[in-house]
Parts: structure tokens; sequence; C-alpha cells
């Protein structure tokens, strides 16, 4: 309901000897006034007005479609550099992290042979969850200067082209 509506109807029960919402008071009989007739919208009237709100609700989309595009289009990174700062970290930090596996389990290994078990022998919860914390911090060290190499790769061509 339009607020130009809601005023007109909240004016006429308000009016009509209702109860008044705001004052909770009913108005005595010398106070009593004449009906207020509610303007009568045509099909025209309405169709007007919803027209007019449905021009304006497109103006807003537009007008954000219109922020968004000069945000994207003062954003220097293009598709490629923003794929290769979303690649190559990742993909570092698989090769790095596959690493630090290989070393742990060839370090394992010479430990059980040491021990007299076989290379391969399977580890205790307090090694798998050594290997866990040590993976996790190892793999985070890793992520973060693969993010900030590849951010530095990509200000550093920046510069150059401009």
């Amino acid at each position: 309901m339009s607020s130009a509506k809601h005023t007109a109807r909240h004016h006429v029960l308000t009016n009509e000897g209702e109860t008044s919402p705001s004052t909770n008071q009913t108005p005595d009989a010398t106070s009593v006034k004449a009906p207020v007739e509610t303007p009568v919208e045509t099909p025209a009237a309405a169709s007007s007005s919803g027209a007019t709100a449905a021009i304006e609700s497109l103006h807003r989309i537009d007008e954000k479609v219109n922020a968004l595009r000069a945000a994207r289009e003062a954003d220097p990174d293009s598709l490629l550099d923003k794929a290769f700062k979303a690649a190559a970290p990742a993909f570092i930090g698989m090769v790095a992290g596959k690493a630090f596996q290989m070393v742990w389990d060839k370090g394992m290994g010479r430990r059980n042979l040491r021990k007299g078990l076989a290379a391969d022998a399977p580890q205790g919860l307090a090694m798998s969850l050594l290997f866990a914390a040590a993976s996790a911090a190892f793999g985070a060290v890793v992520s973060q200067l693969s993010d900030r190499g590849s951010q530095a790769l990509v200000d550093r061509k920046h510069r150059k082209t401009r």
C-alpha cells in the first residue's frame, strides 16, 4: 500500500468516530467531524503509480549495475591475473605438501629401521598428531608466502605496463 493511500485511509479511520491510535481517545459528541471522502483511484491512476514505481525500481537496479561495472573496470587485474593469483598458490601448496609428506615418510622409515621395525610400519597416535600439526603449519606458511609472491608478481607486471 502506498504511503498516500495509507495516510488517507488512516485519516478516514481516525475521523469517523473510532478510537484514534495516537491519542486513544474517542471524540465527544460536540467535536464529531464530518467524514472525509477518500480519494478514489481510477484504474489509469493506479497503473500510472505502479508504472512509476516500476521505473524507479529499474533506475535503482541500473545504478547498481553501473556501480559494479565501474568497479570492475577500475580493477587493474585481468582475468589471467586473477586466475594466476588463485592457481599458483594452490599448485605450490600441493607440491610443498607432497614434498613435506615424502620427507616425513623418509624420516619415519629411517626411525623405524633403527628401532628394528619395517620401514612402512604404522605410526602411533602421537606421531600422527605431530604429522598433522607440522603439515598444517608448513602448509600455512607456504600458502602465505605463495599468496604474497603471486601478488608481488602481478603487481610487478602492472608496474611494467604503466
